[in-house]
């Protein structure tokens, strides 16, 4: 792993998605997967997955030095017809990289006609080379 200060829970995130080539073929593509926002023109293209940095806080000391960041990242999965299934290999995944899941939320936009699947993760990265 890298120095403490190269680690990036959302890059990390992000990168297994796109490497994953079930979930690119279960999705469409990498242009499906988004950080922090989804822009306009692409909020109807569904699925969508949106990455977002909810928490990072520095943890895992040794010799007064940091060694690790206590993450909280939260995806979300919007489709017109089953965001679970897509959800379900992100868990997956994100297990496939230390983070657990933490919180679940599920709901139906009557405006937009779209299903959404949000679950935050969090997980420990640790840097070998600490500070």
């Amino acid at each position: 792993m890298s120095g403490i200060y190269e680690i990036d829970s959302l890059q990390l995130a992000y990168e297994t998605f796109l490497h994953d080539e079930d979930l690119m073929n279960l999705i469409g593509g990498p242009d499906k997967v988004f950080k922090y926002h989804v822009p306009e023109e692409n909020r109807q293209e569904t699925p969508i997955i949106r990455i977002y940095p909810i928490s990072e806080l520095p943890t895992g000391y040794a010799d007064n030095k940091q060694h690790a960041w206590d993450c909280i990242l939260q995806i979300d999965v919007w489709d017109d017809s089953d965001a679970r299934t897509i959800a379900l290999k992100i868990h997956k995944l994100m297990k496939s990289i230390n983070f657990k899941q933490s919180t679940p939320t599920f709901e139906y936009d009557p405006d937009t006609y779209l299903y959404r699947d949000c679950r935050r993760y969090r997980g420990v990265l640790i840097s070998e080379k600490g500070e």
